[in-house]
């Protein structure tokens, strides 16, 4: 049913972030992608499934879905914020050297306090080249980084600035990511 995660088990997803004690609990050995997401659809753990779902999706999936549900907040993020949106999903449709450097200075300009820099940094961290500045040795970021990233966007966004919306918020970002996930 979810063909972009290429996963058997939602255990062998959880094992690659810090989920909560709640989610491990309810998470059996077995338990397959699709009953692992509605398990934690059902106990509202949706941060727990960001998380899930980020580390999932391929790359470029995840940070296109960090970049629309971003976008549900769109009115309140400054036209710096809105740049980093725009510049990921540049770059999600013509991945560059130039938009994933861009990116970094995004995140780096944003000090990482919002859900637009972290979906910033996910670009960066995507796994396409080095962490470091051009002229050092390549040094490249751990092959999940860019998840943790993409699910920090989403979940920061989820909450700051405050609001009513999060519920409807992690709803239609969860919507989203399904939708993706099954290949619509």
């Amino acid at each position: 049913m979810y063909k972009k995660i290429p996963y058997q088990t939602g255990k062998q997803l959880l094992d690659r972030f810090t989920a909560s004690e709640e989610a491990v609990s309810l998470i059996e050995e077995d338990m397959d992608i699709e009953k692992t997401i509605n398990v934690l659809q059902e106990n509202d753990l949706n941060f727990d499934l960001v998380q899930f779902l980020a580390h999932g999706l391929p790359v470029r999936e995840a940070i296109w879905w960090a970049a629309f549900t971003l976008d549900i907040r769109l009115e309140v993020w400054s036209p710096s914020q809105q740049q980093c949106i725009a510049t990921a999903k540049a770059w999600v449709k013509s991945p560059s050297e130039e938009l994933r450097r861009k990116s970094e200075l995004f995140a780096n300009r944003l000090n990482l306090n919002c859900g637009p820099s972290w979906l910033s940094q996910a670009v960066f961290w995507n796994g396409s080249g080095s962490i470091v500045a051009p002229d050092l040795p390549n040094v490249m970021p751990d092959p999940f980084l860019y998840s943790k990233a993409t699910a920090g966007a989403i979940n920061h966004a989820a909450a700051l600035p405050q609001w009513e919306g999060t519920k409807e918020y992690y709803a239609k970002s969860i919507q989203f990511a399904l939708e993706i996930a099954k290949g619509s």
